[in-house]
């Protein structure tokens, strides 16, 4: 089978009609997620979505107003998957992971020894921003943060900082 070229798109796209290319766009939207997602982010204003708003999600389901929260691992993930739905900005991505990161070993530090669903969730949460930083190149801008989270992990249980110390090692 001949690879396909730029060259070969170009000629297709001039000789289809507008009507043609657009039941192609929509049906390339219904069947891959890539295309939904560059369409999601390409449609939606960059201003509407706001990474700090998921931030304050995730920090009600450990904190409340009147103190500590429920701390659910699943909702905090929900969180984070409904921001990846309405965001490709990877930078926002692993920003909101290493967030939700602190804000589990804050929880954890205030409220005692967690069980070991609680902690995997916590170091996977890590895990998932290094690979991000890994294949986008992000080393730079999340070292610090990283570093910190790493130093913050001393005074968590249940082989955190070994853990966080692994993905961090596979990363920078």
């Amino acid at each position: 089978m001949k690879k396909s070229t730029k060259k070969e798109l170009a000629k297709y796209l001039k000789q289809a009609s507008k009507a043609d290319l657009e039941k192609e766009i929509k049906m390339l939207y219904a069947n891959f997620k890539s295309v939904k997602k560059h369409y999601k982010n390409t449609l939606i204003p960059a201003d509407a979505v706001n990474v700090d708003t998921y931030k304050a999600q995730l920090r009600k389901v450990y904190f409340t107003k009147k103190g500590i929260g429920e701390g659910q691992n699943n909702v905090s993930s929900q969180v984070v998957a409904a921001f990846r739905k309405v965001s490709s900005d990877q930078k926002e991505v692993v920003d909101l992971l290493l967030y939700r990161t602190a804000v589990m070993m804050e929880f954890a530090n205030k409220t005692g020894d967690k069980d070991e669903a609680f902690y995997n969730s916590l170091t996977r949460s890590f895990d998932e921003a290094c690979r991000i930083i890994a294949a986008e190149r992000l080393e730079e801008k999340f070292k610090t943060p990283c570093e910190n989270l790493l130093n913050e992990a001393y005074s968590v249980g249940w082989g955190v900082y070994d853990a966080i110390q692994y993905s961090y090692d596979q990363v920078m």
